[in-house]
């Protein structure tokens, strides 16, 4: 029966593949979509859509967990899925995991035809910048987990909060488990290169004024062939609380203000989005801002990234092994947060934008609420699946740290599994190479943090996705060079507000608070 259902399910699965992404998809990296620097099209196709045959046969009760992640294939694979499922044998847990690849740049549309045609596997990873979990869960594509929760996931329950479990939910069935693997209230997320400023005799920055003066004197004092422009790319969102003061709202679906205070509107209708217009214009002619920002790629801004060619940024460092490579002297402290918040508390837009989700057709789906909860149930066990061998594939370190082997002829890890798909931060190590200060705010739970409005609601916008789409066109034409300030704000504003409303923002944002009262 549940095969005939994804049978019948394939019609309307695949009208849906060119949608899917819709307003939910980026380009641009961010907390729940990670640089992809290892990821690479010519492996498209390697995705094993076969079981590994150098894997030993399991024993006839034990049943195979099929997790479908992006990404390449570990080089070592073999020798460290081998090694978690001798532990998982060993736990008597009658499972065994195998992990298939589908490079990045063919990631929505296998998944979106594995769902179509009911191929059968048991979980995959869900980016909600990229296709939201609603999105599945209206089309009938996933299995209800809830019952499988309540019976095989205590360890689950246990190691993430009530709100990472919530952002699981569609229609309050369960259909999903949340990769709690950083803390998510960081809307304010920025850092800055102590080294510079000392080079420069410059203070600390404690307002966007004494930050704009700063950053003009180390431009003016660069040395370098490549200019240290602000290392972001034209879609990330992140722009829109960089450059104002307000700082008690979230932005949702790159269209949706809701303020702290109760405040639901188009966020391009408000002062905060007219403030940073006019401030990201003063950082566009003083030359702060690329003049190629919005062709600007990833690979390129990875790349000034790692050759160390920035000051400040609206963002994080992840491992800073490369950069230090590049840059003499440098050392992981040397790039510490910046706070120019004056003292407003830290907002949490949701629980967790990471997820695995269940697919309808899996013949067993609580086999994978049974992997994961051995995986949360041990420092053991999680160590295993997500870093490998230690001494082979990681070393440790102080105050719960760890640096990765790599390989001297490929530079990469023989074995890992990307924390940022299954973690978990009571269990996660903290690398070794990144700033202190940023491994403090990103992997630390913050007890000052509150809740936004609208952090227990998971956007269902298919009964919009044609204008959510039309909107999305009109801000990357249009509001995106005024919102870096290439164009004029004031000469421009009241055309662009009329393209939204013809494009739909009005009923894209009713719906949004027609959902929201719901869930009240």
């Amino acid at each position: 029966m549940k095969k005939a259902l994804s049978l019948l399910l394939a019609c309307a699965l695949l009208l849906t593949m060119a949608s899917c992404g819709g307003g939910g998809e980026s380009s641009a990296p961010s907390s729940s979509t990670p640089q992809k620097e290892n990821s690479s099209s010519s492996q498209a196709e390697e995705s094993s859509a076969e079981a590994d045959p150098t894997q030993a046969p399991a024993p006839e009760d034990t049943q195979t967990f099929v997790y479908i992640i992006p990404g390449d294939k570990p080089d070592d694979y073999d020798r460290g899925i081998q090694a978690v499922n001798e532990k998982l044998a060993a736990d008597g847990t009658g499972i065994d995991v195998e992990l298939r690849y589908f490079a990045w740049d063919v990631w929505d549309q296998k998944i979106n035809l594995m769902l179509s045609t009911g191929e059968v596997f048991d979980a995959f990873q869900v980016m909600q910048d990229r296709v939201t979990l609603t999105n599945y869960a209206s089309r009938g594509a996933l299995a209800d987990i809830t019952d499988a929760v309540a019976q095989y996931g205590q360890n689950i329950t246990a190691s993430v909060p009530e709100l990472a479990m919530t952002n699981c939910q569609f229609g309050g069935k369960q259909y999903a488990i949340p990769a709690f693997w950083l803390e998510t209230a960081l809307l304010q997320e920025s850092t800055i290169r102590k080294d510079l400023l000392e080079k420069n005799n410059l203070e600390m920055p404690t307002t966007f004024e004494e930050l704009t003066e700063a950053y003009k004197t180390v431009m003016a004092n660069w040395e370098g062939d490549s200019k240290p422009y602000f290392p972001r790319l034209a879609t990330d969102d992140r722009r829109a609380y960089f450059f104002t003061s307000d700082k008690n709202f979230t932005l949702y679906e790159n269209l949706i203000y809701v303020g702290q205070d109760g405040t639901i509107c188009n966020f391009y209708e408000t002062d905060a989005f007219k403030e940073g217009c006019k401030n990201a214009k003063i950082w566009y002619d003083a030359g702060l801002i690329s003049p190629d920002i919005l062709t600007t790629t990833s690979d390129q801004n990875s790349n000034q990234r790692e050759l160390g060619n920035w000051f400040v940024d609206d963002g994080t460092p992840g491992s800073m092994t490369k950069m230090i490579g590049n840059v003499p002297g440098l050392e992981p402290d040397d790039v510490v947060w910046l706070d120019l918040t004056n003292g407003a508390p830290a907002i949490r837009p949701y629980g967790t934008k990471n997820l695995n989700a269940i697919p309808l057709a899996s013949e067993h789906p609580e086999v994978a609420v049974k992997f994961f909860d051995w995986l949360y149930s041990s420092q053991e066990n999680y160590d295993l699946f997500c870093y490998g061998q230690e001494g082979v594939d990681y070393t440790k370190g102080e105050n719960h740290t760890y640096q990765t082997i790599l390989d001297p002829e490929t530079q990469k890890t023989p074995y890992n599994v990307a924390t940022w798909m299954v973690g978990n931060i009571n269990l996660s190590y903290l690398d070794a190479m990144t700033p202190p200060e940023v491994n403090q705010h990103l992997y630390t739970i913050n007890e000052d943090a509150v809740e936004g409005i609208a952090a227990n609601l998971t956007f269902d916008a298919s009964s919009v996705q044609t204008q959510l789409a039309d909107v999305q066109t009109q801000i990357s034409a249009v509001l995106l060079p005024m919102a870096w300030g290439i164009t004029d704000y004031d000469s421009g504003i009241d055309e662009a507000l009329d393209l939204l409303k013809k494009a739909g923002a009005d009923e894209i944002i009713e719906e949004f608070k027609k959902q929201l009262d719901a869930i009240k």
